[in-house]
């Protein structure tokens, strides 16, 4: 699970605005959309043909021979799953945002990228709009695409017993330093509610 961590110059990061080395095959390589509501959007497909001449590198529609359009975007902070027959690298071309991105995250499931080029950390996502204790969680996905860590967010409203924050799964362990979200790098949200989340500006 990945995510661009720029955003465009203008209007919103184009699919064909993300570059690929190491890509292998015709069609092996391929990103498919995750919508704000946790359900798939999208499939686009990178062929690598060589100079074949009846394609050329690039990305395309799932069709396999209609090349990605201006209209073929990723929107702040929205994921996509990455399948790949070998290992390679995305390099991502824009702007970083100068201000604190928010992103808003619909009641139920949904996936969400750091959509900034710098480790954020777990702390540093202020939420707004949780609306109980723990019922917010969020669940990272390693690089190899198995789950990770799991944090909660408790609005107790100055109860005594724990203040507003992230937690990690005992519900009474604030996150620390090293509980982090790299560059890229995404999470599944699980919500009770619609709800905002806030990242740190990069600069």
């Amino acid at each position: 699970m990945r995510t661009a961590t720029f955003k465009a110059i203008n209007g919103n990061y184009k699919i064909s605005d993300i570059k690929v080395t190491g890509a292998v095959g015709a069609g092996s390589d391929v990103i498919q959309k995750i919508n704000a509501d946790g359900s798939w959007g999208d499939m686009y497909y990178y062929y690598t043909l060589d100079g074949s001449g009846w394609l050329e590198d690039g990305w395309y529609l799932s069709d396999g021979a209609t090349p990605v359009s201006d209209e073929d975007v990723i929107r702040l902070g929205e994921a996509f799953m990455v399948t790949s027959s070998a290992g390679f690298t995305f390099t991502f071309a824009g702007q970083v945002t100068d201000t604190n991105p928010e992103i808003d995250i619909p009641a139920g499931f949904s996936m969400v990228g750091n959509p900034t080029p710098v480790t954020v950390k777990i702390s540093q996502i202020v939420v707004t709009g949780a609306d109980g204790a723990g019922s917010d969680v969020i669940q990272k996905i390693n690089a190899d695409g198995t789950w990770g860590d799991m944090y909660y967010y408790y609005t107790l409203d100055g109860s005594g017993w724990l203040d507003d924050g992230w937690y990690l799964s005992d519900g009474a362990t604030p996150v620390s330093d090293t509980d982090v979200l790299e560059a890229g790098e995404s999470i599944m949200f699980t919500s009770s509610s619609g709800l905002k989340a806030t990242f740190p500006k990069a600069l």
